[in-house]
This record gives structure tokens, C-alpha cells and sequence, in this order.
């Protein structure tokens, strides 16, 4: 379904099948030149449901700003970009987009999980079976950076890029002052918190999108306009419930660790997860993947912070409390 959600601004949900997050949030900006934020994955059943949206609209051709790395923001690119298409994102996650069109950004990102006590996969790499290796952008591209106070022009706004690191290292939104509209991608959600995942390119990703919360809560905004789920309608108030979740999930590694020493996956096993399985063995790899992901950042802020202490024994970290043994 098409939706005007403000003037010249348009949202339309995108399936993401066989996902739990079910869809995302595209949006376009029509105009003298029109502007795609985010795709959805690069597999038939998205680029049908947003090229409908294109057509409904009269629309041919687009620029388009991603908000960040995730295939189900990006992988759609190079099917809606044309030659005189700008193609914004940061630098971070751009470099990554670009990264990932190979398989060494694959191979180092299992690596990375194994040294946090992922186990190896039985049939090759974990990341082979991974959601967003299946449908990512898959041609590299030449992307436009913008950084930090730079300004996007489109349907009579005027987008302010605000970076926003945390859920991706490089995370980005757009932020209207005088429209008091903010597009921000996946770093404020409402019916689910943002997966905040350990990467290639950050050691300490909680700090960092705790930061970043504090950052957006300060700008004046009326509209909020988010890739997931139901609208937020007081994005203040919905800050507030993500820094008591993170409060609660780091109080909550701190009492799994006890007297122990636990890798990160083993934590991620005895963590509380809203999700509909019995135990730990029936959960789907991919999401012992971002379970662990999620782990490592509350540990690793932990760790950070000096409540913790991470030892390596046989190129695998554990975590443990200073007291214990």
C-alpha cells in the first residue's frame, strides 16, 4: 500500500519474505527531481512491490539516499538507479556496501563471530546462509557521500544528513529543522529495538548508538518517519523506552555472567529473547547470528566501561566479572 504520509513525501511497505521484520518502510520525495530512501532486499517480490509504488506515483527515475548498510535498505539499488541517478549514503557504510559485493567482507564478518564464540559452520561459512549475503547489492556502486551537516534538497525540504552510528557503523538519517521531519532508518524503531550487532569497523557499537540517541533526542521533531513497523508518534518518549531496554539488557548480561567466564554466544543462549521458540536449539541460525551480534555489543560495552573483563584464550574472547575466577 501507497501512503501519503506529508506533502510530496509518500511511504510504502516493502515485504521482506520469509523475515522477521516482515517489511520495511521505503520512502519517496516527488519533485522537480525525486528521491528514494531505502529498497528492501534485492529479490523479486521487493522490487515488484516498489516498483508498483513507482508507478502509481508516474515516477521513472530517482536518486536515492540510503540510510545504511543492510540489505534490506540497499539491495535493491541497482535496479532503481538510472545513469543520471545521484546515489547518496555516508562513507562508512558505503565503503561496506561495496565490501560486501565480495567475499572477503563475508569471510572476515564469520571470522570476527567465531573469535566471539560462534561456532564454525558444518557446511562451509555462517555467512553463507545469511539473510543479508543472500540479498544484497551484488554490483558495486558509485555512491555520492555526504557527511555530517550536509544538505539534500528535494520536494520543498531540506534534509540535513546527521550520522547516527550505532546500529551500523555509519548509520545515517535526514532531518528537515523548519518541517521538524526526521527520516531515520533503523536507528529508532517502535514495535521492536534496533539490533545493535558488533561489525568489521566499530568495537564498542552500544556506546555508540547510546550517543547517537542523545544526539537525535535533542533535534525538534514533530514527524518521525521510520523503516519499521508502527509510526512512533513521540519519538522523545520512545528514547526514553530504548535506554531503559539497553539499561535492563546490560544489567541483565551482568547477572548471566555471575561468578562464570562466557563466551558471547553462551551469553546470547541464556539471554531472554522474544522470539517463538522453546530453547536455544530451535532458534534459526540466522538468528543465533544477530542474538550473539547483540550479545557482543552489551558485553563489549561492558567491557568498555570497566564492569568486565574480556581474556582471549585460543583466539577466542570471554568475558567474566573482575572478582570472579
Amino acid at each position: 500500500m501507497l501512503k501519503k504520509v506529508a506533502e510530496n513525501i509518500y511511504q510504502k511497505t516493502v515485504p521482506l519474505p520469509n523475515n522477521p521484520l516482515r517489511d520495511i518502510n521505503a520512502y519517496i520525495i516527488t519533485g522537480e527531481r525525486n528521491l528514494l530512501i531505502d529498497t528492501g532486499f534485492n529479490r523479486p517480490e521487493c522490487e515488484e512491490a516498489l516498483r508498483s509504488a513507482f508507478e502509481e506515483l508516474g515516477i521513472a527515475e530517482t536518486d536515492l539516499f540510503i540510510t545504511h548498510l543492510h540489505s534490506d535498505h540497499c539491495g535493491l539499488i541497482g535496479k532503481f538507479a538510472r545513469e543520471s541517478s545521484t546515489i547518496f549514503t555516508g562513507e562508512t557504510d558505503g565503503e561496506l556496501i561495496n565490501f560486501e559485493t565480495g567475499n572477503l567482507y563475508w569471510r572476515m564478518l564469520d571470522d570476527l563471530f567465531i573469535k566471539y564464540g560462534f561456532p564454525k559452520a558444518d557446511f562451509g561459512r555462517n555467512t553463507d546462509i545469511h539473510p543479508g549475503r543472500k540479498y544484497c547489492q551484488d554490483t558495486r556502486v558509485n555512491f555520492t557521500y555526504v557527511k555530517e551537516g550536509d544538505v539534500l534538497h528535494y520536494g520543498g525540504y531540506h534534509l540535513q544528513a546527521v550520522e547516527t552510528p550505532g546500529h551500523t557503523p555509519g548509520h545515517m538519517c535526514l532531518y528537515d529543522a523548519e518541517k521538524k521531519v526526521l527520516f531515520c532508518g533503523d536507528h529508532i524503531l517502535g514495535t521492536i529495538t534496533p539490533n545493535i550487532c558488533i561489525e568489521l569497523c566499530t568495537e564498542n557499537p552500544l556506546q555508540e548508538y547510546l550517543e547517537s540517541l542523545k544526539k537525535v533526542e535533542k533535534l525538534d521533531v514533530s514527524l518521525l518517519l521510520s523503516a519499521h513497523g508502527t509510526p512512533v508518534e513521540n519519538m522523545y518518549a520512545r528514547i526514553q523506552e530504548l535506554y531503559r531496554h539497553h539499561n535492563d539488557r546490560l544489567a541483565e548480561v551482568l547477572s548471566i555472567l555471575g561468578g562464570s567466564r562466557k563466551t558471547a554466544y553462551e551469553v546470547a543462549r541464556d539471554m531472554t529473547w522474544e522470539i517463538d521458540c522453546r530453547n536455544w536449539e530451535e532458534f534459526p541460525a540466522p538468528q543465533k547470528w544477530f542474538a550473539t551480534g547483540e550479545a557482543v555489543s552489551h558485553l563489549q560495552y561492558l567491557y568498555f566501561s570497566g564492569q568486565i573483563v574480556r581474556e582471549e584464550q585460543n583466539g577466542i574472547y570471554s568475558y567474566k566479572k573482575p572478582e570472579a575466577v
